[in-house]
């Protein structure tokens, strides 16, 4: 199955890299931060997503301009 097409706040094509899991492309996010507070996410904390191919992904996010924060994903496992 083709991956789906993501398209930015302009209309144009978002950028996307692979799955950390099975390697299928995913979007890169950047999100408001209004948005995540409306979802509960509290400030310092992680979001978590399943992405359109089923697998979780947790991000950290990371200021921006104008309120907007890009999602940079966690790798890896704590020990």
């Amino acid at each position: 199955m083709a991956p789906p097409i993501w398209l930015d706040d302009q209309g144009g094509r978002q950028p996307t890299r692979p799955c950390a899991k099975c390697g299928k492309d995913e979007p890169v996010r950047r999100l408001r931060f209004d948005h995540l507070r409306m979802i509960g996410w509290k400030a310092l904390g992680t979001v978590q997503t399943v992405e359109w191919c089923g697998h979780g992904q947790e991000f950290i996010p990371v200021p921006d301009d104008d309120g907007w924060c890009w999602m940079i994903p966690v790798l890896g496992e704590a020990a």
